[in-house]
């Protein structure tokens, strides 16, 4: 009898075991595939980012539209808080963004390019030039693709804040998030 019971009690603890062994394995396994799936709709947002503001041949920067460029000041001023205005197209020196905060002014400059182009270190150049000049506090370049090894060097000790293609959409979904949320926040009860 008491063998009985000690086999039958050892099959259930094994039945047990195998359950939460089964349940962890499928919770693995989706978590794998949401972080694939993330990975893969960040990089169709980055491409479709790229597609949707690139400059078509032949478009100067003073005949094209300032789309991008609102683009990343909206997105900015969304995630950072501070108040944004896009430059105008000429006599800029390279600034797109002017940011106010309550720490300071930061200048941007937003770069519409593919990986196959990375940016190097001449936008940060020109931010940090500016920024000295204009005694702004600090300053970014986003871009839809990527940066050089030697630009994130160039970067490091310039309080310039270099945004990829990835970070870029990481910050966009996360500033439509954050949007949402307001308006649900602020929305009457139906």
């Amino acid at each position: 009898m008491i063998i009985s019971i000690l086999i039958v009690t050892n099959v259930c603890w094994l039945l047990l075991y195998l359950r939460q062994k089964g349940m962890l394995m499928h919770y693995r396994s989706s978590a794998i595939d949401t972080l694939t799936t993330h990975n893969e709709m960040k990089e169709t947002l980055k491409i479709g980012l790229y597609h949707r503001y690139k400059k078509e041949q032949g478009d100067s920067k003073d005949e094209g539209s300032l789309e991008f460029e609102v683009f990343i000041a909206e997105m900015m001023e969304a995630v950072r808080g501070g108040r944004t205005y896009v430059t105008r197209a000429s006599r800029n020196y390279g600034i797109d963004i002017e940011e106010h905060t309550d720490h300071g002014l930061y200048l941007g400059l937003a770069v519409c390019t593919d990986d196959r182009n990375p940016v190097d270190y001449g936008p940060i150049a020109v931010v940090h030039s500016q920024m000295v000049k204009r005694g702004a506090v600090g300053g970014y370049v986003a871009t839809t693709g990527e940066f050089t090894a030697g630009a994130y060097q160039y970067a490091d000790e310039l309080n310039i804040e270099l945004y990829n293609g990835d970070r870029l959409v990481e910050l966009w979904v996360g500033s439509e998030a954050a949007e949402e949320e307001e308006r649900t926040e602020f929305s009457p009860a139906t």
